[in-house]
């Protein structure tokens, strides 16, 4: 298992899912933030390093768990992208009114289980 599958999941998730939840804001014509995300991408992306951070703190302590113990990659894979994907939830269900942000968690959630199964937790050699 590789260490740069944790980064490239976790920060391809936080700079590509703002576009997403932005996108998915769009879908309700009556909602008054459009374009909000996106017009403060580095503000956003900078609280999106910062509220996380407990999730990523799990998410390094079971990979390494993980790496340790040798478990097999794809069930690895799948504890791995459950972690973010819950811990996506958690924050946003902590931090914002959840059904007035519901599309920007959606839109988070769905860029977390896309990277997660994109990358690849263990090289080719």
């Amino acid at each position: 298992m590789q260490w740069n599958y944790l980064f490239k999941h976790w920060f391809v998730t936080l700079l590509i899912a703002l576009f997403l939840s932005d996108l998915l804001l769009h879908i309700n014509p009556a909602n008054n933030k459009i374009d909000g995300l996106v017009n403060g991408y580095f503000v956003v992306v900078y609280m999106s390093f910062i509220f996380p951070l407990p999730t990523y703190i799990i998410y390094t302590a079971v990979f390494n768990y993980l790496k340790k113990k040798r478990f097999s990659i794809i069930f690895s894979k799948r504890i791995l992208i459950v972690i973010a994907v819950v811990g996506v939830f958690i924050t946003f269900t902590l931090g914002f009114p959840f059904m007035y942000y519901f599309p920007a968690t959606l839109g988070y959630i769905l860029i977390s289980l896309f990277t997660g199964i994109f990358f690849k937790l263990e090289k080719n050699c």
